[in-house]
C-alpha cells in the first residue's frame, strides 16, 4: 500500500471520528440549550401567574446564556470548515482535482459562521448588504454548478 493510500485511509478514519464527536457534542449542546429555554419559559410563566415581576437581571442572564450558545455554534462551524478543507486536500491527493462543490460548501459554512457571530445591533449596514450579496452569489454559483454537473442541459 502506498503512502498516499495510507494517508487517505488514516484521514477517513479520523474524519469519521471527528464528525461523530462533533455530532455527540452538538447533541449535548442542543439538549442543554433546549433545557435552559424550557426552564426559562416555565419560570417566566410561573412568575406571570403569580403576578410577580421578573427583574432585569433575569433577562440579562438569559440572553448571556444564549450568547454563549451562539459562540459554541460558531466554534462548531469553524471545525466543520476545517474538516471540509481537509477533505479538499485529500480529494486533491487522490484525484489531483480541486472539487468546486467542496469549495462552495466551505465558503457557505464560513459565511454562515460569520453571520452567527455577527452583532446585528452594531453591524454596519453595508456589511449586511455585502454578506447578503455573497450569500446570493454563492447560492447562485452552487446552483448553476450543480445544474451543469448533475443535470447538464440536453439530457
Amino acid at each position: 500500500m502506498s503512502a498516499r493510500a495510507r494517508a487517505v485511509r488514516v484521514y477517513a478514519v479520523l474524519e469519521r471520528a471527528i464528525v461523530f464527536t462533533l455530532l455527540i457534542l452538538l447533541l449535548i449542546v442542543v439538549l442543554n440549550g433546549t433545557r435552559q429555554l424550557a426552564q426559562e419559559i416555565l419560570i417566566r410563566l410561573w412568575h406571570l401567574m403569580l403576578g410577580e415581576p421578573l427583574g432585569p437581571a433575569s433577562a440579562v442572564e438569559f440572553l448571556e446564556q444564549f450568547a454563549i450558545l451562539r459562540q459554541v455554534f460558531g466554534a462548531f462551524l469553524l471545525i466543520l470548515i476545517g474538516v471540509e478543507l481537509m477533505r479538499t486536500v485529500v480529494m486533491y491527493l487522490e484525484q489531483h482535482v480541486l472539487h468546486v462543490e467542496v469549495v462552495f460548501t466551505v465558503a457557505m459554512i464560513a459565511i454562515a459562521r460569520h453571520a452567527i457571530d455577527l452583532d446585528l445591533e452594531h453591524a454596519q449596514p453595508m456589511l449586511l448588504v455585502g454578506m447578503g450579496a455573497m450569500i446570493l452569489a454563492l447560492t447562485l454559483g452552487y446552483y448553476l454548478y450543480r445544474k451543469a454537473v448533475v443535470d447538464p442541459p440536453g439530457e
